[in-house]
Formats: structure tokens, sequence, C-alpha cells
């Protein structure tokens, strides 16, 4: 009975070929003059202006002569007393680190590093987009961890003011990058390879180039996704207007005499608007690729997040259809499509990148049902990790949940229920 309940939403739908037309050619001519009319954004290159403020609180060059006193006066040989002192002279982290940063010729165009060695007070704080803290015994630990194997080897601590930022994702890949070189000391060590000549050959933090690697997002790719999520929504307002048009047909009394429950009829619906939806978004995306080149980094990530979408989008619809059977009006699928949609698409950037805005719309659009599936399309196509798209997906199921959790209540209640 179940499969029966979704072919009879399907055929439903696919009886109403001007809808059917309507959500599947609409978007895709949206994107056509929409992605013409703009062109590229910024002409294709991310801008950087990074500012980065490094507390430095510790004393590498005290931390480094002592190391050497320490190796001068164990009872290690002559040879392995110049191997580990040869080491230690040829590594110095945290100047290697600011030299680089701060004497880098490309790097500078990026990132602007200020130098304190005093607390930032939390009003200073927000002139920067990262403060990397180097802690006072860092050289220490590292120098322990490097020779004889003790400790973590200090760690530095770095907080950026919006991870979502090009500037933020800048210094976090400087960092991270050096992290990696600091890797390369500690392994040359345990192979006993001459890191000197190592640090001398390549001792760079990296190539300004290989900082932004991301996908530049172009007028196309931008207003493929924000036209796709939109419209996606569309689907689940239309299932629901014939949802309710079963109602006033007495369709749906006769299921339930049928000894059917509300909650299967609704599955059903949920089910059938999944499948449309997936189809819709499929569909779209395949044009768009053809037609326009837009492509997503990886295809099992890209079948995660449409899944996840699509299952808010029957949640949607399920929730519409319970709010019209409780009130016993049409009006309500209407609302929903002529206001909520569009509003929740305004907040989510259908209509423009919300990255120009910033501050608190921009995270309120990242989180919003819209602008998180937006932000975790966009984010795939500029080859972030699944991980990096956390929020985007925590907000699409918790969104998804509330929706059926309203459902379930709506759905108990007599006006459904009978």
């Amino acid at each position: 009975m179940f499969f029966q309940l979704i072919k009879k939403e399907l055929l439903i739908m696919w009886r109403r070929p001007r809808e059917l037309i309507i959500l599947l050619l609409m978007p895709f001519i949206l994107i056509t003059i929409l992605g013409s009319a703009l062109g590229a954004f910024n002409d294709g290159e991310v801008k950087v202006d990074a500012k980065l403020a490094v507390y430095l609180k510790d004393e590498s060059k005290t931390a480094q002569n002592k190391a050497i006193k320490d190796i001068q006066n164990s009872s290690l040989s002559n040879e392995e007393k110049a191997a580990k002192i040869a080491i230690v002279s040829a590594f110095n982290p945290v100047d290697i680190f600011l030299n680089e940063v701060i004497e880098n010729k490309e790097l500078k165009k990026l990132v602007k590093v200020i130098v304190v060695k005093q607390p930032i007070s939390t009003k200073e704080q927000k002139k920067y987009d990262g403060i990397l803290e180097i802690p006072s015994s860092f050289s220490e630990q590292f120098y322990e961890k490097l020779l004889y194997e003790k400790g973590d080897g200090g760690q530095w601590k770095l907080a950026v003011a919006d991870n979502t930022s090009v500037n933020a994702t800048v210094i976090q890949d400087i960092v991270s990058g050096f992290q990696k070189e600091i890797n390369l000391a500690k392994t040359a060590q345990q192979l006993q390879v001459d890191y000197k000549k190592i640090a001398s050959a390549d001792t760079k933090v990296g190539k300004a180039e290989n900082i932004v690697q991301k996908k530049d997002i172009n007028a196309f790719s931008y207003y493929a996704v924000g036209m796709c999520v939109m419209f996606v929504f569309y689907v689940a307002t239309t299932v629901a207007s014939f949802a309710y048009q079963q109602k006033e047909d007495h369709m749906y009394e006769r299921i339930l005499l049928a000894n059917v429950s509300p909650f299967a009829y609704f599955a059903g619906i949920f089910a059938a608007t999944f499948l449309l939806s997936f189809i819709q978004m499929n569909l779209l995306f395949s044009l768009t690729a053809l037609f326009y080149g837009v492509t997503f980094s990886n295809i099992l990530y890209y079948l995660y997040i449409t899944i996840a979408l699509n299952a808010m989008t029957a949640s949607f619809a399920v929730f519409i259809t319970s709010i019209s059977y409780v009130s016993n009006s049409r009006n309500v699928e209407g609302i929903f499509s002529s206001l909520i949609v569009p509003i929740l698409a305004f907040v989510g950037g259908s209509f423009f990148d919300l990255s120009a805005i910033g501050g608190f719309m921009e995270r309120l659009g990242e989180l919003s049902p819209v602008g998180a599936a937006i932000t975790a399309y966009l984010k795939l196509m500029q080859g972030f990790p699944l991980q990096d798209m956390g929020e985007q997906l925590q907000a699409i199921f918790l969104f998804t949940g509330a929706l059926l959790v309203i459902t379930f209540v709506l759905i108990r209640k007599r006006g459904v229920a009978r």
C-alpha cells in the first residue's frame, strides 16, 4: 500500500505537465539569464586582504641557545653533538615563520602581519582576521621533542574571526603549511637526515599561488546552485498543493476509510517529494554541467548533500500539507510559495552573493534552510572537504528534524487524522 501511495503522488504530478515544465525549465532559464548578465564574480579572481596578529610570548633565541648549551654539556660523542647542534642551529621555527610571512613578496600582497608582545584586547581583536598565539614555552618544548622525543613539541593557538571567509582560509593555510615544515624537521631528525640542507633549500611557508587553491566560483556556477536550491522548495509547495486538492476531492477520506494510517499517507507524500526533488536537482545540474561546465569536485559528497537537501524538501512538503489540512485552507500553500519560499531564497543567497554583505546577514544566510544548502554546494565546488561543510549539513538535518516533529504533532490532531 505504501508504494501505491507513492505511485499515486507521482502520477498526479505526471498528469500536470505545465507544473513539471515550470519546475524543470524555469530554473534553467533563470540560470542562463543571470549567469550571462552578471558574468564572472570579480573577473574570476579572489580578493585577499588578510590581517594576522601574532601574539609572540616565546623567546625563541633563548630557547635555541639553551638547547645548544644542553647538547654541549651532554655525554654524547663529538660527532653526535655536532649533528644535533647543526639541527638546532638550522631550524628556529618562530624566526623562520615570521621572516617568511613578513618578508615573502608574494605573501605580503595577501597577508599583513603585526607582531605584538602584549595581550590583545577584545576591541583590538576585531581588527584582525586571525590571531596566532605562540606560547612562551613553545621553542623549548619544540627542541625537547625534536632532540629527545619528550613532550608534545609545543602547540600554536590560532583563532580566526570567520572560518568561512577567504581571508581566514588563507591564514589557516599558511599556518597549517608551516606545521608541515615543523613535522619535516622532526622526521629529518628521526631519520638522521641533515636538515640544514633541507632547510636552506626549501624552508618556505608556501608560495602565494598555492595558498588559495580553491576553485573560483563564476556567475553560472553560483546561480546554478542558487536557482536549483530555490526551485527544489517549489517542488514541495507544488506537491502540497496537489495533496490539499485530494482533500477537497475527498480522496484523503476514502484512503483513510480503506484503513490506511494517516502517517502512511504523509509518508507517501514525503517519499514522492523526495524522488521528484532528487530527479529535478540531478537533471538541472546535468544540464548546467553540459552547457555551462558547472561541476562538483566529488560526486559522493554531491550525492550526500543532495540527499540531505531532498530530505529537507520532502519534510517541507509534508509540513505545508499538514498545516493546510489542520487549517482546512488552500491559502496555506499559496502563502508558502509566494511569500515564504522567496524570503528563504533571498536570505539564503539565491539572488546574490552573501559574502558581499558579510557580518550577521552572511552568517544568517549560511545557516538558513536555503543558504545552508547553497553554501555546502559552493564549498564542494571549491574543493573543500566534507568536514568543512559540517555546520551547513547540521543546519539541514536540524531543519529536517524540526519540520518532521511539527508535522507528526499536527497529523495527530483531529483535523488531519480523520
